[in-house]
């Protein structure tokens, strides 16, 4: 684990020597990182990842007031506790003030060591508590993201079958035209685009892959539409093989979300519906609907594999909860589909058991609805 970063803040220099040295004293894991007023403090707290400030207050031309403010209004620093130093005889309209513009706790001049050790001692182990439940969590995305990539070489596999049989064919056939002399323009060409447009359709399928396994999360405006057939690419041929219909409703929106993320979402509930209707002897179906709710668009995505039992309905978005054999499930797809809408997408998702008509016929199945907010 990397040292923790502390930003000390004060415009006495020899106030700053003695918070350094007296937290040099008692922690070992931390880097003290220095500045004499809010302005080079701001410098360094945007060029570092800091992950405590210690503010004085009063310091000319600009005060720790107005420092907090700049930092709580900027993105890659709003989320950095900060203590303030406060003058003992204006203790009760510093303290006011300070955690009005975010402050986290105070500590009063001239320091009380033993408060302020303590106080670090606590945020110190919070920070680490933190630390390792992120840690924890990155573990579990990757496991859930490496369960799906099997999948998905799998489905890619069976998705170039044809477009590489249709290459060779037409490849083979311009040979034998040639060889017995029947080749003509308007053959060449017609065997050409059709290699072509198949060489194309592999092209994309090779993009579509790379960005799902990409490893950046990047938050950007993308039309959802898009981004579900690009995620159909990888799944629909999949859903075919084993004889499931695809029926789709889809109302377009912009989004300002991860893309890459999404999908990963999508493809968890898809390949969950796809196993759950292994047990279903015929008519296999799987709606994808969206729908524009005011500023909202609710994704559902239901089947007709007779709904999930009332028992472990409310259990299925726990971490290794499944229902399938050891072999052919860790139970991180739904949980970590879970965490991603609810935590780093800033959506909802919940599932519930559907009735439901189609072509004449009366189905029961899950219905998974992911609601996140257009622009």
């Amino acid at each position: 684990m990397n040292n923790l970063k502390i930003l000390i803040v004060d415009d006495t220099p020899a106030n700053l020597i003695s918070l350094e040295y007296l937290l040099n004293e008692y922690f070992d894991n931390i880097d003290i990182l220095k500045a004499v007023n809010g302005e080079e403090a701001l410098k360094v707290a945007f060029a570092s990842k800091i992950n405590l400030i210690i503010l004085d207050i009063q310091m000319p031309v600009m005060d720790g007031f107005e420092t907090a403010l700049f930092l709580k209004k900027n993105k890659k620093t709003k989320e950095i506790p900060i203590i303030f130093l406060t003058a003992a005889f204006k203790e009760e309209e510093f303290t006011k003030k300070g955690f009005e513009v975010g402050a986290v706790d105070y500590l009063t001049k001239p320091i009380n060591n033993n408060q302020l050790i303590n106080k670090l001692k606590l945020y110190i182990e919070l920070f680490k508590k933190n630390l390792e439940l992120l840690e924890n969590h990155q573990i579990l995305m990757n496991q859930s993201k490496l369960a799906a990539m099997g999948e998905m070489i799998g489905n890619i596999a069976h998705q170039w079958r044809q477009p590489l049989s249709v290459i060779s064919t037409s490849a083979t056939g311009i040979i034998m035209q040639k060889e017995v002399g029947i080749l003509n323009d308007e053959k060449l060409l017609f065997a050409c685009n059709s290699i072509n447009d198949n060489a194309q359709y592999l092209s994309r399928t090779i993009d579509d892959f790379k960005n799902f396994i990409k490893g950046d999360s990047k938050k950007e405006n993308f039309s959802l539409k898009k981004n579900i057939n690009n995620m159909l690419n990888l799944v629909a041929p999949t859903l075919k093989q084993n004889r499931i219909e695809l029926i789709l409703d889809i109302e377009d929106c912009t989004l300002n979300s991860y893309p890459n993320e999404l999908n990963q979402c999508l493809i968890n509930i898809i390949n969950n519906a796809k196993d759950a209707l292994e047990s279903i002897d015929e008519d296999k179906f799987v709606f994808i609907k969206t729908t524009v709710i005011n500023n909202n668009i609710e994704i559902s995505i239901r089947d007709n594999a007779n709904g999930i039992s009332n028992d472990i309905i409310n259990k299925i978005f726990e971490p290794y909860f499944t229902t399938k054999h050891q072999s052919q499930g860790t139970g991180l797809g739904l949980s970590m589909t879970y965490k991603l809408i609810t935590e780093h997408i800033k959506g909802k998702v919940i599932v519930k058991n559907n009735t439901y008509e189609y072509n004449n016929k009366t189905y029961i199945g899950a219905n998974f609805i992911i609601t996140l907010t257009c622009i």
